[in-house]
């Protein structure tokens, strides 16, 4: 059984596929495996998975004609076959260690999540980095990691968090939405017993224009305000927080 499930849905990003995949091929954890999801792309993008995964035995392509990365997260959820799983959007990269170093902390410490953090890269600026990068590690519980995701203390992407796969039960990513990890980051904190958080940018977020999430409109916005609805009833139906407490997150 390989350590880490890396799942990657595939959306017309022919042009970027091979630097990001080389990017998980080259992690320093070996034992992974790769599952690419490509869903209803209209370029080579289907083509070029399979062309790739001849080069490595450790990827596995599957295929579904729905464009929604949701329906494409979890139909790789369903075919992974490691006890922790991991998300790349097809068009970013990450750093060579990362999966090494979330899942050395996460089997270390019996933790159901481990939450990293990423930076922006842009084509003609420097990278912004949003969160620290101190490579601090924190032990915390459900409640605690939930209340820094409430305070945008740490990353909401489902790409910087390492999971354990029976958080995904009953629990899939919504499809159809926007914010999706915006809407599910706190559901599957609030899932994992004991996690941790590690200050340390191992996802390198492409900013560029066209892609899914700058394509702005009405549904983007709305779907922005469900998530945060989710959340603030979460926030109000829980007895973790007292009122005062409420008020902060």
């Amino acid at each position: 059984m390989p350590k880490v499930s890396v799942i990657v849905p595939v959306h017309n990003t022919a042009q970027y596929l091979n630097k990001c995949i080389k990017s998980i091929t080259n992690q320093t954890l070996k034992d992974i495996e790769i599952i690419l999801v490509e869903n209803g792309s209209t370029d080579s993008s289907l083509e070029l998975c399979h062309q790739i995964a001849k080069t490595d035995e450790r990827i596995k392509v599957w295929h579904i004609d729905k464009g929604d990365v949701s329906a494409a997260r979890n139909e790789g959820i369903s075919h992974a076959n490691s006890n922790y799983i991991g998300f790349v959007d097809s068009d970013d990269t990450i750093h060579p260690e990362m999966y090494e170093e979330m899942y050395t902390l996460a089997t270390a410490h019996n933790l159901g999540m481990v939450c990293s953090n990423f930076h922006r890269v842009y084509d003609d600026k420097p990278d912004k980095y949003i969160f620290a990068r101190d490579g601090k590690v924190q032990i915390l519980s459900a409640n605690e990691i939930c209340t820094l995701n409430f305070l945008g203390k740490v990353s909401r992407s489902a790409c910087t968090h390492l999971y354990r796969k029976d958080l995904f039960e009953g629990a899939l990513f919504p499809e159809g939405m926007y914010h999706e990890d915006r809407a599910m980051a706190f559901v599957y904190m609030s899932k994992c017993g004991k996690g941790a958080t590690i200050n340390k940018s191992y996802y390198n977020y492409y900013q560029r224009i066209g892609s899914r999430i700058h394509s702005k409109s009405y549904k983007y916005y709305k779907d922005f305000i469900a998530a945060d609805c989710k959340m603030l009833e979460y926030i109000n139906n829980s007895d973790y927080y007292n009122t005062k407490e409420k008020a902060y997150v």
